[in-house]
């Protein structure tokens, strides 16, 4: 039998944005006590909370974009195997309408957060928060990290 620390599962989204062009947007994550790195918007959801309006408000709180709920599309659940309690992610997808919406992206919580910017999924960069890393490699099926079990999300 596993030994599990005194902890609450955690279940949280990520929601990759992607513009006009297939490029996605990434916050560099500066938050003390962690390594930089940079991820997608998102955190833990709140009690009552669906997937979709989670990833929404986590976006709005973090970067400015007002999201449609809508609009959203949960593409992967993937399990952190590596942690010492249940943390699961939900990765979502949102394809911006227009590029005007990059106009409202501003770092809200900049204790958390430097900067945010778009790359290509073609050339990403080297640190990349694990969660985002492990959507990603869904995302581009490609070969995810040992530490995580991934489960197709199709609607």
């Amino acid at each position: 039998m596993i030994e599990r620390l005194n902890s609450s599962p955690i279940v949280g989204v990520g929601v990759m944005i992607l513009d006009e062009a297939r490029h996605v947007l990434l916050g560099l994550r500066i938050k003390v006590g962690e390594e930089a790195s940079w991820c997608f918007p998102g955190g833990k959801v709140e009690a009552g909370e669906t997937f979709e309006q989670a990833a929404a408000r986590e976006a709005l709180e973090e970067t400015g974009l007002k999201l449609e709920i809508q609009n959203m599309k949960p593409f992967t659940a993937l399990v952190d195997q590596s942690s010492t309690i249940v943390n699961t992610t939900i990765g979502l997808s949102f394809k911006l309408q227009n590029n005007k919406m990059k106009e409202q992206i501003v770092v809200t919580e900049p204790d958390i957060f430097e900067r945010w910017d778009w790359f290509s999924l073609s050339n990403l960069p080297t640190n990349l928060f694990p969660a985002s890393e492990a959507m990603l490699n869904v995302w581009k099926q490609e070969q995810l990290h040992e530490s995580w079990a991934a489960y197709r999300i199709t609607l």
